[in-house]
Order: C-alpha cells, then sequence, then structure tokens
C-alpha cells in the first residue's frame, strides 16, 4: 500500500491443498496488500514469495504458538507478531501512516466443537486484542477469517462474544452496549450488505450434510472496530480467479479449497499518534 489510498486484505482457507500459482494471480488481480491463510499445510510459500511473487511479500510463520494461520504481506509494509493463540495470531501493521491491529483466525469446527467452545477462544481473542490496542494506542482493529459459523449466529453476534452488528448505522451512533451492569463493545460485520444473488454472492462454504443445510454459509468473514467502519469500501467471495472458475458444479471446487477466498478493501486510514 506504499503510497497508495487503499489497504486490500485477503483470507483463504487452502483445504491444505497445493495452490501456490492459485495465490500468486490472486493477490496480484486484486492488488492484495495483506494475505492471510489457514489449512495452508500442502502449499510451498517460498515459491510463491521468491518465485512467482518476485521477492515483493514477506512470509510470516510465527513462532510455533499458533499452527492454523500464516500471512504474507508486502515488504513495503511493516507487519510484527504481537500474539500466537492455538486459533488465532494478531499483527501489528504499519504502512505509511497507517496502523492497525489484524487478528487472522480459524475458530474450532463442528464436530470438534461447538458454539460454546467457539465462544470460548473468542472471549480470549477479543481480551487479547483489547491488550494491544492499549499497547499500540489505537482502535484501528480487524478480525479476519474463518469464523466456522454464520454471521446470525451466537458466537457472533452474543455481547460476550464478538457482539457483531450487521448494519453500518447502528456501530456509527453507538460504539457500546449495556448488558447486565457490563459494556461491551460493537464490532461491525459487513457481510450481510454483500451477500447478493444478483452479483452471485452466496457465501463462501457450501454444506449439504444435514436435513437443516442452508447449503451456502459464510462461514469465512472480516468483522472490524467503529474506527474503520467508513473507511471499509467492501468485500467479496471470489468465484473465479484470473478467469477460471473456483467452482465445481454449483459448490466450491475441492481439488482448489472448499472454501472460496474473501477479499476485503478499506480506504487508507491515516493515524498518527
Amino acid at each position: 500500500m506504499q503510497g497508495g489510498d487503499k489497504m486490500n486484505l485477503l483470507y483463504w482457507n487452502l483445504k491444505s491443498n497445493k495452490n501456490e500459482e492459485y495465490i500468486a494471480l490472486l493477490i496480484k488481480e486484486h492488488s492484495i496488500d495483506i494475505a492471510i491463510f489457514s489449512e495452508y499445510s500442502g502449499t510451498d510459500f517460498s515459491t510463491i514469495t521468491h518465485t512467482l511473487l518476485s521477492d515483493a511479500y514477506q512470509f510470516y510463520q510465527g513462532y510455533g504458538g499458533c499452527e492454523k494461520v500464516v500471512m504474507l504481506a508486502k515488504k513495503t509494509i511493516q507487519v510484527e507478531i504481537n500474539r500466537e493463540h492455538s486459533r488465532y495470531v494478531l499483527y501489528s501493521v504499519i504502512s505509511d501512516s497507517s496502523k492497525y491491529i489484524v487478528a487472522g483466525t480459524h475458530l474450532p469446527s463442528n464436530p470438534h466443537t461447538d458454539a460454546d467452545g467457539r465462544k470460548m477462544v473468542i472471549r480470549e481473542l477479543i481480551a487479547d486484542l483489547k491488550e494491544q490496542e492499549k499497547i499500540h494506542k489505537h482502535t484501528y482493529s480487524i478480525i479476519i477469517g474463518d469464523l466456522n459459523a454464520s454471521p446470525f449466529d451466537e458466537e457472533l453476534i452474543q455481547k460476550d462474544a464478538f457482539n457483531a452488528v450487521l448494519y453500518k448505522e447502528v456501530i456509527q451512533n453507538k460504539s457500546e452496549i449495556v448488558y447486565q451492569h457490563r459494556k461491551f463493545r460493537l464490532l461491525y460485520n459487513p457481510t450481510l450488505n454483500h451477500i447478493s444473488e444478483t452479483n452471485h454472492q452466496y457465501g463462501s462454504f457450501y454444506y449439504t450434510g444435514d436435513s437443516k443445510s442452508l447449503y451456502w454459509y459464510c462461514y469465512d468473514q472480516i468483522l472490524m472496530t467503529r474506527d474503520l467502519v467508513d473507511k471499509f469500501q467492501g468485500m467479496e467471495y471470489c468465484q473465479s480467479i484470473n478467469g477460471k472458475s473456483l467452482l465445481k458444479k454449483i459448490s466450491p471446487n475441492k481439488a482448489i479449497s472448499d472454501h472460496l477466498p474473501l477479499v476485503a478493501k478499506f480506504e487508507r486510514s491515516v493515524n498518527d499518534e
């Protein structure tokens, strides 16, 4: 984002497949500044950084505290790993005069856990995020990843979990809510506004395994603090890369991944201290 006016983020659950060329093409096509991946064991990131992206990006794997999430970022961007949990990594990001805290996340899925198990992780994440905001003295914070829950699920909307609202107007007029004599900060979840049958934006994950299936689920999401709401420019679940479809019939092609990539775009947030 050096000298630019946008910051573009990518998240993709890779299903442990070999996806080097797809990743490089996707990063180029959407001018991605920061890319976060999970289930990445089949991908050779050295090939991506040194060959396919011509050494323009740095790979950040962490120090062993999290085996679920890794990052690629432009070398013009300063990245520091601040906190590793088994299910998320908190990064501080500086580009020009813009500062962010980015939480790359992969919450546990059913049947390995349930909503209560995910909420336990979410509460730890929120506490760690607030601690990093105090350290870095700003609240330009983003949570992005595979949340293994849909926008209306209790993990997303419960006050002592993510407490994420689906409408911008709500968080623009109210930064927190009081419940049982306690204050809970609101986050903004833009997913609902960007689902569209007209634009073929159904979700990121296709599942037909039970009688109550929705078919398409929005498990891959981005949440943000109030400070970033007006800078957010949109998101999409990418159904193709460089003209090549990521779908097989109606669902994601599992030979590539069972999840579609999520791309989110922000206007640059200048937040000098």
